[in-house]
């Protein structure tokens, strides 16, 4: 069979609900790759909580984050890495939706790069940071971060995304549902970042076609992949909205979902 380019979403997809990854699940994407296709993990995570799970996967890809704003090979420099940045005058102007919205911490993000607006702890995937040695100011923001993200509560979350809408409209406000509830989270990145685009940059790297795509995925941001690939595949328990769109629905992550689906597709044990 030709090479494949598989596209993998984290979250609620190739990760199971403890968020690790199954024996199941690296034993099949690992064979995968020893049979020439390419493995990409396409997620709304920064690199810093995601290239764990690159190097257990023991992946040679390029690793996507922020929704399609860094392509990038961990623990080197690539030379075709790609980095969408916001200008940081963008990223402190986004500070006055803070008057608006009751958004309990903004953090500016980038590769290698975390900068709050505040103190915070226990907030789901971030590092404690009571007291944070740059804040995000005039000061302690010197360099163009990728992204912004806000943590509010789950009821304000569509106004939130909405007001960013009007008010900046050459942004992209996405979020993602591993962030939900008490800290739902809105990422800010530039109107060009999207998965879709990331792995067409990647597929074209390798010249593999768009029919020879696979995705999966099982939130929102996950929509514009599964429609540019040749076969979109939703998690059983993805959201409706993805479950409508889908070429195909595979079990949930609980079940190995990704795993299945990819032995019976490619026929491997």
């Amino acid at each position: 069979m030709k090479p494949h380019l598989i596209a993998l979403d984290l979250d609620g997809t190739t990760l199971n609900p403890e968020g690790a990854l199954s024996d199941q699940t690296v034993s099949t994407l690992q064979q995968l790759q020893k049979m020439g296709h390419k493995v990409v993990i396409a997620t709304g995570r920064p690199d810093s909580i995601s290239s764990q799970f690159y190097d257990q996967l023991q992946l040679t890809t390029p690793l996507i984050n922020f929704n399609g704003a860094l392509i990038h090979k961990p623990h080197q420099q690539w030379q075709n890495e790609r980095q969408q940045t916001l200008t940081i005058e963008t990223a402190l102007a986004l500070r006055q939706l803070r008057t608006a919205f009751p958004i309990k911490v903004m953090v500016a993000e980038g590769k290698q790069l975390l900068i709050p607006d505040r103190g915070y702890q226990s907030i789901p995937f971030l590092p404690d940071m009571p007291q944070p040695v740059h804040l995000l100011n005039e000061a302690g923001l010197t360099t163009p971060p990728i992204s912004v993200t806000m943590f509010v509560e789950e009821q304000a979350l569509d106004a939130l995304g909405q007001a960013v809408h009007e008010q900046f409209p050459s942004l992209e406000a996405t979020t993602w549902g591993a962030w939900s509830g008490e800290f739902s989270a809105l990422e800010v990145t530039a109107t060009r970042a999207t998965k879709s685009q990331a792995i067409a940059y990647v597929s074209q790297y390798y010249q593999i076609p768009q029919a020879r795509i696979l995705a999966f995925g099982d939130d929102r941001n996950d929509l514009d992949m599964l429609q540019f690939a040749g076969t979109g595949i939703a998690m059983g328990n993805a959201k409706p909205d993805v479950l409508a769109i889908a070429d195909a629905v595979t079990t949930t992550n609980a079940e190995d979902g990704v795993a299945h689906y990819l032995q019976q597709y490619f026929k491997i044990k």
